[in-house]
């Protein structure tokens, strides 16, 4: 390799501790390639320089396009390449290095039976068992499976929506649930097929902005704002796993969310869609002004929401609240979590590390992980509000958070049973039921009188077009 041999002659320009940042890219091929991977190029450009230190004067490392090692420029040295800076380099060397440990917990945590693949297939057979471990081992083939991901996210939520209506007759009937295997087997498909759509959502938008941006274009066509089949699952992980997939997306998404919240047909629709919204503005300051906006569209306040343009009023009036003062939601919601912690632990044997005397006692990352996996029934009066109350955790947070860990699971959760999803299904099921506080009827005729009670036709009052 004589570009090799002509680098190495020329490390004689740059002093000792310059060398040893050029010999450590010289010696990871595959993080060159990372970097160079991850950077804007002119299409035209055969070399490149990647400053170790100023970005104008130098020295840099000349590597062509595909890798190969050139030369190396003492400081002050001339040359029209373009040139990746110095903190560039360093933060995608820093994410090299963190998907290096993801794949080497990967293999470490192989089963004997298991190969990558199995790994990967975790999401789908260990339901709300899956633990941050698991995930992150899972995670290590994540920028192979962005876009492949959120399509299985897809499938994977509409299949198991009509897992759950074919199922509701017999669980309503009353049908045997403990011991009967037929009906235990189909409980834990569907139960499968919910979280593997949860864990799909974090999966595919953990990756970095490429990722990103490649799931925004290909969702452009999609009817629903697109994290929308996760929360159609139900629950408060599913809501809030489909707000920070939206707040990572960004910007780019902010159209399909404005348009699904305006067009919702159901409370599933809306509550996504405001939600998602207010997870982009918390994540996304720039954003903020554009949020507020389409959420002032809406009107709205508080109350009950009683028919399909009440109830996306009232959630955008819920998300405008939580933006207006979203850190003492955030330490409203890490309050809860220690304090659920602190009861969840009574049980454990004194020396447990997760047993807690205090709130105070409990760290951070343990109150916040359960307010994020713990599934309350979101249609329940109590239970509802934390959906918002909840919302700036989730849109701050990392992909790891959605996750406990496997010491966590053990303690809080034990073993899965279908009693458990049968449960589950039926209050899913129940949420437009008459004793809910919030449910979604017929939308009235354009002629009929409004349901508000005002007097006017429907289509001058609740029925008219949103005004910014």
């Amino acid at each position: 390799m004589p570009h090799a041999h002509h680098f190495l002659d020329r490390l004689d320009r740059i002093t000792r501790a310059q060398t040893e940042f050029a010999l450590a890219l010289y010696r990871d091929h595959e993080a060159v390639r990372y970097v160079l991977d991850h950077v804007r190029l002119p299409p035209e450009a055969e070399r490149v320089a990647i400053a170790i230190e100023d970005p104008r004067e130098g020295p840099f490392v000349l590597v062509t396009r595909d890798g190969k090692f050139v030369t190396c420029l003492g400081a002050g040295m001339r040359h029209d390449h373009p040139v990746v800076p110095r903190p560039q380099v360093d933060a995608l060397l820093a994410k090299v290095s963190a998907l290096r440990a993801r794949r080497e917990m990967a293999a470490r945590d192989l089963r004997p039976e298991e190969d990558e693949d199995d790994v990967v297939l975790r999401v789908a057979k260990r339901g709300s068992r899956l633990s941050r471990e698991d995930f992150v081992a899972v995670s290590a083939f994540q920028p192979l499976i962005a876009v492949p991901a959120w399509n299985m996210m897809r499938t994977c939520a509409l299949d198991a929506a009509k897992s759950r209506m074919a199922l509701l007759p017999q669980i309503r009937r009353g049908a045997a649930i403990d011991g009967n295997a037929k009906m235990a087997k189909a409980l834990e498909a569907v139960d499968r097929l919910e979280w593997a759509a949860a864990h799909l959502t974090v999966l595919a938008c953990a990756g970095e902005r490429r990722e990103l941006d490649a799931i925004v274009e290909a969702c452009q066509e999609y009817a629903f704002a697109p994290m929308y089949p996760c929360a159609l699952q139900g629950g408060l992980p599913f809501f809030m796993r489909s707000a920070w997939a939206a707040a990572r997306l960004g910007r780019g998404i902010l159209p399909r969310y404005e348009r699904a919240l305006a067009e919702a047909g159901d409370i599933t629709v809306a509550l996504d869609a405001a939600l998602g919204l207010g997870a982009i503005a918390l994540r996304h300051a720039g954003t903020a002004g554009d949020v507020e906006r389409i959420l002032r569209a809406h009107g709205g306040g508080p109350g009950e929401a009683t028919t399909f343009g009440h109830v996306r009023e009232w959630a955008a009036y819920c998300v405008a609240r939580v933006l207006e003062g979203p850190d003492h939601f955030e330490q409203t919601a890490m309050g809860i979590g220690r304090t659920m912690c602190v009861k969840l632990g009574e049980s454990l044997p004194a020396e447990h590390a997760l047993r807690f005397e205090r709130d105070a006692d409990v760290p951070d990352d343990l109150a916040r992980t359960l307010m994020l996996w713990l599934d309350v029934d979101t249609w329940h009066a109590e239970q509802r509000d934390l959906l918002f109350t909840v919302l700036p955790l989730a849109a701050r947070a990392a992909a790891e958070d959605f996750f406990p860990t496997r010491e966590a699971l053990r303690a809080w959760a034990g073993r899965w049973s279908p009693s458990e999803s049968a449960a589950r299904i039926e209050r899913l099921t129940e949420g437009a039921q008459p004793q809910q506080p919030v449910r979604a009827e017929k939308v009235p005729g354009r002629n009929d009188p409004c349901t508000c009670g005002s007097g006017k036709k429907w289509k001058r009052c609740h029925g008219a077009p949103a005004r910014a």
